[in-house]
């Protein structure tokens, strides 16, 4: 039984491990991405790619942050975080922040199916239309494309942990396994006890009832099971997920503070030590 539970959670940790390293190299490239634009661009051609960048990481929370039909915020305990803490998605909308960000190109990004993917190809096309017209040198326009390649490489990552569920053969047959074990424990717990009992005394006397705390004691393994079923989906905004509301925001600011701006968002600090 422990090594069916063990294996299960290790599985859908390791799934957590992804995600966080996904947006560790994804900070990686977007504070690459705006040292070449501010480096090799004139600053009022900076702009336009920093910015599009910065939407194309808020068209990709949004896209993480949508439900999904095995997802667990529909549990009572994921609802009631969510109804005490407030992710950043919820109190917005993906055409309101895009449109403060990129206005002309939010109406054709909004009516594409895929919205970060077509953030990134809008990059490419300037990319390649400053080359064309001599505002970048050559090792510049391959540095920018790198990166590029590497942000779609990260999103696909992403979009393989969204879609993708741990499978749901291991995830039932695991949770049949513990509920037998919770069910079946007291039963074998009990004769050791009564045998402990026939010693006689005051252990005698209360034996039997110490059944209670110890099959209680074994009911870690079955809490155990939703934790790791919850901490599967990494993206979907419970207590345990990669804050990626707030790694987009951190990265927002520290852009924009390398175009010189003053005017910044505020950052989305942790509340009662949750990271959204």
């Amino acid at each position: 039984m422990s090594l069916v539970a063990g294996f299960k959670n290790a599985q859908v940790f390791t799934r957590a491990g992804d995600a966080l390293q996904i947006f560790a190299q994804i900070s990686a490239s977007s504070r690459m991405w705006g040292s070449l634009c501010r480096d090799f661009c004139e600053p009022a051609t900076a702009k336009a790619p920093v910015y599009r960048h910065i939407g194309w990481m808020t068209a990709l929370r949004f896209s993480l942050r949508r439900r999904m039909p095995w997802e667990t915020m529909g549990r009572p305990a994921a609802a009631e975080f969510r109804r005490r803490y407030h992710i950043l998605e919820d109190t917005s909308s993906l055409n309101a922040e895009l449109t403060a960000l990129v206005p002309d190109e939010a109406p054709a990004i909004l009516g594409n199916v895929r919205p970060p993917i077509a953030l990134l190809d809008l990059q490419m096309s300037q990319v390649s239309g400053l080359l064309k017209d001599g505002k970048i040198p050559t090792p510049a326009y391959g540095e920018m494309l790198k990166v590029l390649r590497d942000l779609h490489d990260q999103q696909a990552r992403c979009d393989r942990i969204k879609n993708n569920p741990y499978p749901r053969q291991y995830a039932i047959v695991s949770t049949m396994f513990v509920m037998i074990f919770v069910t079946l424990l007291p039963f074998g717990a009990a004769p050791i006890f009564v045998q402990l009992g026939a010693a006689g005394g005051l252990l005698g006397a209360i034996s039997i009832w110490l059944t209670i705390p110890f099959s209680a004691a074994g009911l870690d393994v079955y809490v155990a099971g939703p934790v790791g079923e919850g901490t599967s989906n990494p993206f979907e905004g419970g207590a345990n997920d990669v804050p990626i509301s707030q790694i987009c925001r951190d990265l927002e600011i520290e852009l924009r503070t390398a175009l010189g701006e003053t005017d910044l968002p505020p950052p989305l600090l942790p509340v009662n030590g949750f990271a959204t």
